[in-house]
């Protein structure tokens, strides 16, 4: 029997499953759908959600998966199985690098031990997502200490690593949806209108920008005061408005981190400067914006999105003891 051996990701927003030899294998969103009247697993994933969007639809949408958080053992097992399945094409030992945000409680991940192991993962090690970023970060020395900021759907993880040793990781309940909710709080103030957040998501996505001078426009749909349907066109910079008391918060958080850092740490991310990743890193001006905000050298990593599965399934080439990784 052979190896199959995968990096996996986990998040909120979606599972990204890395086969060695084959790169990106799945990728699914973390949604299942359940009958109303029995509760039966019927879609995962975006099939999930077209399903309980349907007119007078007799289904119910999960995220067993939220944060860092668990919500439910069963529709997350049931998930992950899923997913996986759809990565491995012939029987095999399962082994994984397993990539979850810093500060996981040990309780936490051996919850998630528990639902690999149950999906057919033989072996895994658990790895912080700055660590994959960090193996791919080739413009620095390997011994440089450098800070990482993962900024996720509902998570920004900020750590601070050497290519051979974490440092040390924070992680906080902030990200890309409170820009959404943000969005669209704007939109009802300002327009009279109500957007749900993933139509605020897609307006972010199209036209969000940290320039204030940006006038791109994108044009909407929402629901008006009489329940009726109301074209709306909403310019760049007012999505600035909306969203930049989020990137205020993170970029206070990462100002807290540095402070806390001993001295010679500190002066020396202060010199390497912060790597960013994560969708919300994406946005058009945001290299510039940070790194006036930060007063420090700042830099995206390329497909932000990716970043941490690629980086992951990098690692699957080498040897355990030679990267930082979690021992349970």
């Amino acid at each position: 029997m052979g190896k199959i051996e995968l990096a996996i990701k986990f998040g909120s927003n979606e599972i990204i499953v890395y086969r060695k030899g084959l790169g990106i294998v799945a990728k699914q969103s973390s949604y299942v759908a359940t009958s109303k009247s029995g509760g039966k697993i019927c879609a995962y994933g975006n099939d999930a959600k077209h399903l309980c969007n349907l007119k007078g639809s007799q289904y119910q949408l999960h995220q067993p998966i939220q944060g860092i958080d668990i919500i439910n053992t069963k529709l997350a097992g049931a998930l992950i199985s899923n997913v996986i399945n759809k990565a491995i094409f012939e029987s095999g030992i399962i082994t994984a690098i397993v990539a979850v945000p810093c500060a996981l409680t040990e309780k936490k991940l051996l919850e998630l031990k528990v639902l690999l192991h149950n999906a057919g993962i033989a072996n895994m090690t658990f790895v912080q997502n700055s660590v994959c970023i960090r193996t791919n970060l080739n413009s620095f020395d390997d011994n440089a200490e450098v800070m990482v900021v993962d900024m996720g759907k509902y998570l920004t993880d900020i750590s601070v690593l050497t290519k051979y040793e974490f440092n040390m990781g924070r992680n906080y309940l902030i990200g890309g949806v409170e820009m959404d909710k943000a969005l669209a709080t704007y939109v009802e103030d300002n327009y009279n209108v109500k957007i749900t957040e993933e139509q605020a998501e897609s307006i972010k996505k199209e036209i969000a920008s940290l320039y204030d001078n940006d006038m791109y426009t994108c044009d909407f749909e929402g629901i008006d005061s009489n329940n009726g349907y109301k074209n709306i066109t909403i310019r760049a910079n007012e999505v600035r408005v909306a969203v930049i008391g989020v990137y205020e918060k993170i970029f206070d958080l990462i100002e807290e981190t540095l402070e806390s850092l001993p001295l010679p740490s500190c002066a020396e991310v202060r010199k390497n400067g912060i790597v960013f990743t994560g969708g919300v890193s994406s946005i058009i001006g945001f290299t510039e914006y940070a790194s006036k905000r930060l007063h420090l050298p700042v830099y995206v990593v390329d497909n932000p999105k990716d970043a941490v599965i690629l980086g992951a399934g990098k690692l699957l080439s080498i040897n355990k003891e030679d990267y930082p990784h979690i021992k349970l």
